[in-house]
């Protein structure tokens, strides 16, 4: 449900006990509503949302936007779970720049990954295949940098 919601341009707001807003974000939530809550916060945080900015980024191979869970180029569109989105983001926003596997980890997940995680290079690995896909002229866009993470070029 929720890559449906999103690709029809709709934010996903949870609501519910503290506890559970750790687990909201990590599921691709765009905010979270701690209980009690009123109907005034439920709509000064939609018009948060609703003003939130497409991210737009061109790159000598082509031209994207992510909108939501959703990466959109002229030749067309692919939905992304969470974590690939907030890779991309990041790695779009500093592009040129390595970005460290750790610092990817804690950016999606919000705290220090494991030693032997792989789990950053599953979603990387799944990126490159979405990107080639709708960028054949991009020949593996994200790089790899050997020590130290990834790259967007």
């Amino acid at each position: 449900m929720e890559s449906r919601l999103h690709a029809e341009g709709c934010s996903l707001i949870a609501c519910g006990p503290a506890e559970l807003l750790t687990g909201c974000f990590l599921a691709g939530c765009d905010d979270f509503l701690k209980e009690p809550w009123s109907p005034e916060e439920l709509e000064w945080r939609l018009r948060k949302l609703a003003k939130r900015k497409t991210l737009s980024f061109a790159f000598p191979w082509g031209s994207f936007e992510i909108r939501g869970l959703e990466l959109c180029t002229p030749a067309g569109s692919c939905l992304l779970c969470a974590q690939e989105q907030r890779i991309l983001r990041m790695l779009a926003t500093n592009r040129g720049e390595p970005v460290s596997r750790d610092a990817l980890y804690y950016g999606i997940w919000g705290k220090p990954a494991s030693a032997k995680s792989r789990v950053v290079d599953v979603h990387i690995s799944s990126l490159r295949k979405k990107l080639l896909r709708l960028f054949p002229e991009s020949d593996g866009c994200i790089r790899s940098v050997r020590g130290v993470g990834y790259l967007i070029a």
